[in-house]
């Protein structure tokens, strides 16, 4: 360890592991956050927009089940999404159900490209294709490890599987 000045700096050579994935994501977020916030994006509006337009107008409740938020803290996004013409309310006739549906609307389509493009760009914390190769390879690693580690239990009874936490990896 050194020392600069009245504050003891730690070598990040010495970190252990997850420290070091830890700060790289912290830091990789903090900037795709900054250029979501200059299209007035967050990252979670950008994960509401995603399942609105993967899958549809839905119930609030069923979307805050998706994000596993409550409905009341997406109930309070919703309605600044809507003000932000990110969302809107759709009549259920429209979609053949009853009752009222949240659905992306033209605007939150637009954002949301622009914020897909914003995310893939390689210039991003300098993610160029090289590392982004090696973070896709250490991430599969690690799935083969716990896979091979974690006996398989079955799910408890009326448990839902929606799928992996994360999208499968390109390649």
């Amino acid at each position: 360890m050194t020392y600069q000045g009245s504050r003891k700096m730690q070598n990040e050579g010495d970190w252990e592991p997850v420290r070091l994935l830890s700060t790289a994501a912290r830091l990789v977020r903090r900037e795709v956050d900054n250029k979501l916030r200059a299209v007035g994006l967050t990252q979670e509006r950008v994960t509401v927009l995603r399942i609105l337009l993967a899958d549809g107008p839905m119930r609030r409740a069923e979307l805050a089940r998706r994000l596993r938020v409550t409905a009341q803290t997406l109930g309070t996004a919703l309605v600044s999404m809507v003000a932000q013409g990110l969302v809107e309310e759709v009549p259920g006739e429209t979609v053949g159900r009853s009752g009222r549906w949240m659905a992306i609307s033209e605007r939150g389509q637009k954002l949301l490209a622009d914020a897909e493009n914003l995310e893939q760009d390689t210039s991003t914390a300098g993610i160029g294709p090289e590392l982004r190769s090696e973070l896709i390879t250490l991430i599969r690693a690690l799935e083969r490890g716990r896979q091979q580690q974690a006996p398989h239990r079955p799910a408890p009874a009326g448990a839902q599987h929606e799928g992996p936490l994360v999208p499968p990896l390109p390649g």
